[in-house]
């Protein structure tokens, strides 16, 4: 029976050559990621000090399988451009779940991790670099930051630049415990008090609101839904002839950086449509809506949305009313 080979990523016997000058050379036969064995060596002013050396070069030894744009070598800046580039093409995020990533990324993880080569990324540095974060700021973020952390060197172990995923043996985050909160009746009682008498009496210049922020506090408070989600509603959405009414919920407003604000045809997640019913002082609104839609152009559209500005033009979570 023959002599098993050497296993990928170690190193055979040491031997040590005296050379002129009182050096002394160790070398080995080490067995690469491609399968090949090949002869490595180093000098030092003694055995102990060459064996060092050669480890220390063992240790940082160049991938032969990687051999593409990106290797142990690559910077984790050139890892991260070409992950973003990667997130383009298979272009199977939401623009707004893609913009969060590269900004976590950008924000959270590129200021810890910019400077090091990928080979130099290790399960203790990505581990006290999530602990910290989350010590030092919230679970929230840490969570975020691990997970694009995860997803950028995840992309580095498909190029063969490293052989796993450090992030993958790092201590598991516990999730602080949370109560969960409701708006009291007075609660809800002094958020439309409020609604009421924003921008109204003396005092004020321009016309007065037209109601609308009372008629989408009363829809969110109806269908327990996001702001995007009220906003995104259709008039094809709404059933007011049944009893109770219904609203499904089926899309949501979007403003990706860089482009126009629009309606995105599901809600924060594919899985997110759904069909609530809705109670009376909701579909008191949603009727007075459509009322007035129709009444101030009965040729629009199912498409509208039901909560629009005065020209019909989609209101934006954040900015208003927008073309």
């Amino acid at each position: 029976m023959g002599r098993p080979r050497t296993p990928i990523g170690t190193f055979g016997d040491v031997t040590y050559v005296k050379m002129p000058g009182g050096r002394v050379r160790a070398r080995t036969r080490y067995r690469d990621d491609d399968g090949q064995v090949r002869r490595v060596s180093a000098t030092g002013s003694s055995n102990k000090d060459a064996l060092r050396a050669l480890k220390a070069s063992l240790a940082q030894r160049a991938s032969h399988v990687a051999t593409g744009e990106i290797t142990g070598d690559t910077s984790f800046a050139k890892l991260v451009e070409v992950w973003l580039e990667d997130l383009d093409l298979t272009n199977k995020l939401a623009p707004s779940t893609r913009a969060l990533y590269e900004r976590n990324m950008r924000q959270l993880v590129m200021p810890a991790f910019e400077h090091y080569l990928l080979r130099e990324i290790t399960v203790r540095k990505v581990d006290q670099f999530i602990k910290t974060l989350a010590t030092t700021r919230s679970y929230s973020m840490a969570k975020q930051a691990r997970t694009v952390l995860s997803l950028a060197l995840g992309l580095a172990v498909r190029y063969d630049a490293i052989v796993k995923n450090p992030v993958r043996d790092t201590t598991r985050l516990h999730k602080p415990p949370t109560q969960a909160m409701a708006l009291t009746a007075t609660q809800v009682e002094k958020i439309r008090a409020a609604a009421r008498s924003w921008r109204r009496g003396p005092g004020f210049t321009g016309p007065p609101p037209d109601g609308q922020l009372e008629q989408i506090i009363e829809v969110m408070l109806g269908t327990s839904a996001r702001i995007g989600e009220v906003l995104a509603i259709r008039r094809c959405d709404v059933d007011v002839t049944s009893s109770p009414a219904t609203v499904r919920l089926c899309g949501t407003i979007v403003s990706p950086s860089g482009k126009p604000t629009h309606r995105q045809a599901h809600p924060k997640t594919m899985k997110s449509t759904r069909t609530v019913s809705v109670p009376s002082f909701t579909a008191e609104v949603l009727r007075a809506r459509l009322v007035k839609i129709a009444a101030e152009d009965p040729e629009l559209s199912v498409a509208v949305v039901v909560v629009a500005a005065k020209t019909f033009s989609l209101l934006g979570p954040r900015r208003g009313s927008v073309d």
